[in-house]
């Protein structure tokens, strides 16, 4: 599976992590806007929407938002949405909490319908005021439904948003939580020259409760001014020990998907090592010569790990990293998340199960570029990760290196003991 990095999902007060910017406009404007948001994603479907024979019974509501829940691009499944959209975008205000319902299950695409949807049905009537607050109150509904819920809120009354983020650094809805997390950021920054006292524990809280990398390393840059030193990489859970094998041949960069001994073996027996009778990894036939296990540990303070030191700025090469490793202080199996920032190609495998591939070169790399769901199980796991170089030699393109760890669904730092 190829796959180009994905846009980041932090989010700012400027920018909307879940899709779609509310501005303070006029109503009419807004209905205007959206509509046209909506007839531009009818477009992408190859057929126009059908209509429902006059014999049929028409769908009821909850069968047109399944149908916009469903959408992934497909022309038959576009084709079907639009048509649904068309029939539901004028539903009485009243019904917007039944269109933030159906956010539940809904594909990506689907939920940026079901957006602008929300935001339309919203302005069909008297402001629901109420039931939004009390929907996003409820902290069980779908977590982007409620980001939608509070955006309308704010965008109505500006000064509900002290009363709604009033708790929110522990919200499960990530856009809320950042924006409270900001907030906190803020505070702590203003206290810090006149009443560091004050400041420090702000900051602290946002250490443990925040999940926005750059808003981590932010607080711990405000924390060290305070002569708090935070390890960031333990706090955002980065593997930094590894055992690394390569090179292995990537000429012209086609050998993403050859699978070298090391892989082989993992996937065969659940460890890519061979050892001899002493018990020492055994070497294995490399891109030239042979190729010996080297255990590698980054003091990167955000967790990157080199691999142009131990492999000497090899090009055209493949490396194999792998770790075994218990979780801290979970009930296990666990519902996890891998998530690896990777400027080349790379694969990453947990317990045997490939979870992640992205065969991309020096498109740039951030913290968290590609998150895939994963299962860790009770006792030990296991992760092999294959990064791979190709053949640029522009200064841009030397960089051969990548972070990896494990979060919860949530974002949440699952913290490991390498083994």
């Amino acid at each position: 599976m190829n796959r180009q990095p994905r846009p980041s999902r932090h989010v700012s007060a400027r920018h909307n992590p879940v899709g779609q910017h509310l501005t303070h406009d006029t109503p009419a404007k807004r209905r205007s806007g959206r509509r046209i948001a909506i007839g531009l994603a009818a477009t992408l479907s190859v057929a126009p929407a059908f209509s429902i024979p006059a014999f049929s019974a028409p769908p009821s509501v909850q069968q047109s938002l399944q149908t916009i829940a469903r959408a992934d691009g497909s022309a038959a499944l576009d084709q079907d949405a639009s048509a649904a959209a068309s029939r539901i975008q004028s539903l009485s205000s009243s019904q917007v909490t039944e269109v933030l319902d159906g956010f539940e299950n809904a594909t990506r695409r689907g939920t940026n319908w079901l957006r602008a949807i929300a935001a339309d049905v919203s302005d069909n009537g008297p402001f629901q005021k109420d039931a939004l607050l009390e929907y996003f109150s409820d902290r069980g509904k779908h977590p982007d439904a409620r980001y939608v819920a509070y955006q309308l809120l704010v965008q109505h009354d500006d000064a509900l948003k002290p009363t709604l983020l009033a708790n929110a650094e522990t919200d499960p809805s990530l856009p809320i939580r950042f924006l409270k997390i900001a907030a906190m950021i803020d505070q702590g920054a203003a206290l810090m020259s006149s009443q560091p006292d004050q400041a420090e524990p702000i900051l602290r809280q946002v250490i443990a409760n925040g999940r926005s990398p750059k808003q981590l390393q932010q607080t711990a840059k405000l924390l060290g001014d305070l002569d708090v030193n935070i390890d960031l990489a333990d706090e955002l859970g980065m593997m930094r020990r590894w055992w690394l094998i390569g090179p292995f041949d990537n000429t012209d960069s086609e050998h993403f998907d050859t699978a070298y001994v090391p892989e082989h073996r993992y996937l065969e027996s659940g460890s890519p090592i061979a050892k001899d009778a002493a018990g020492d990894p055994k070497p294995e036939a490399g891109k030239q010569q042979t190729v010996n296990w080297q255990q590698i540990q980054s003091d990167d303070k955000l967790g990157m790990v080199d691999l142009n030191g131990p492999l000497s700025n090899e090009k055209d090469a493949a490396a194999y990293l792998f770790a075994t490793f218990t979780v801290e202080n979970a009930d296990t199996p666990l519902a996890a998340q891998a998530r690896i920032g990777c400027i080349t190609a790379n694969k990453v495998w947990i317990n045997g199960k490939l979870v992640s591939s992205n065969e991309v070169y020096h498109s740039g790399t951030r913290i968290d570029q590609y998150v895939d769901d994963c299962e860790l199980v009770e006792g030990e796991n296991t992760v092999l990760i294959k990064v791979l170089q190709n053949a640029q030699t522009q200064p841009w393109a030397q960089d051969w290196q990548f972070q990896f760890r494990l979060t919860r669904p949530d974002g949440s730092a699952i913290k490991t003991t390498v083994l």
